[in-house]
């Protein structure tokens, strides 16, 4: 078997892959790199405006690339049920990348359903986008669910009494790290289920490291942004990597035929920026029991059952 590069993707011409949040940032990069395969790759995010202007730049870069929207607002529980719609009328999903989500917040918002912004979003919104279109991946043999996770769940504290964060004053990196946590347990606990039931699909981390915007290459008229100059960048790159280099975990994480359910993706050197390849699982990420409370909690907030003909464990 050769040795994985980002710089020659397995050819994938008849997959579909669904990006979420795949506008802008890392989830672009990871849309690019899947279009390179040769698959169809749909972008699921909040913003038409935003993803036309992804899909004009994508479509530069690959004139023949097959590429498609859906609108997607994790805050808001009737945008997640009309974009599953959306997501199982597709002839076939054999991906779904969970990259969109709410970002650090200074003051406390909500979602539509009432629930705290960050928390919401990025934990009850995906747990509700997974349960609406597992059934369109399950048709697909192989199938992964690959969940963006983020290297602050190292130091995260997520307490399931408390996932709205009323207690004390509200701080938003500390509120980010713990959903980031919270949807990372959630995904080894879906894997974990996933197989218990005997079904196909398979559950997937990836985390992209450090990855800045200045890093990667220009992108226009999406991503927006202006790369470092080459001498301040050099520099950067000694401990940090562009959002394109951010994307490779979840891209290998969605493309290697030899990636297991449940396990983690990340860089090399330093979980923080290098070639993409299967980290160690740390014991946070082990914490079975409190995954199962996330799980049981995430089920009751959003009134949905995922896999409830499982039982999880002790």
């Amino acid at each position: 078997m050769h040795p994985w590069t980002p710089a020659n993707l397995p050819h994938s011409p008849e997959k579909t892959f669904v990006v979420t949040g795949g506008n802008a940032g890392i989830g672009f990069f990871i849309a690019e790199q899947l279009l390179d395969t040769g698959a169809e790759v749909i972008l699921a995010c909040r913003s038409e405006e935003r993803a036309a202007a992804a899909i004009t730049t994508l479509s530069a870069h690959k004139p023949h690339g097959r590429l498609g929207f859906i609108r997607l607002d994790l805050a808001d529980p009737a945008s997640i049920t009309a974009a599953a719609a959306d997501i199982r009328a597709l002839p076939r999903v054999d991906g779904l990348i969970l990259n969109g989500g709410a970002k650090i917040v200074d003051t406390r918002a909500e979602t539509r359903a009432g629930e705290e912004l960050v928390f919401g979003t990025n934990q009850l919104g995906n747990f509700a986008l997974i349960a609406r279109v597992l059934d369109a991946l399950e048709r697909r043999p192989g199938a992964r669910i690959i969940t963006m996770g983020s290297l602050g769940y190292l130091v995260a504290r997520l307490d399931p009494r408390d996932v709205d964060h009323r207690a004390g004053s509200y701080a938003g990196l500390a509120t980010y790290t713990a959903s980031k946590y919270a949807q990372m347990l959630t995904a080894r606990e879906l894997d974990r289920r996933l197989r218990a039931a005997g079904m196909g699909t398979r559950s997937l981390i990836a985390q992209p490291g450090v990855a800045l915007d200045e890093l990667g290459p220009r992108r226009e008229p999406a991503p927006p942004y202006r790369p470092w100059a080459p001498l301040r960048a050099r520099t950067a790159r000694l401990l940090f990597q562009g959002k394109d280099a951010g994307a490779w975990p979840a891209v290998r994480a969605t493309l290697d035929p030899a990636a297991q359910g449940g396990s983690l993706w990340g860089p090399r050197f330093l979980a923080s920026r290098g070639a993409p390849v299967r980290a160690r699982l740390p014991r946070r990420l082990r914490a079975e029991n409190l995954a199962a409370r996330i799980w049981s909690l995430s089920e009751e907030r959003t009134g949905l059952s995922l896999l409830p003909e499982f039982a999880p464990r002790d």
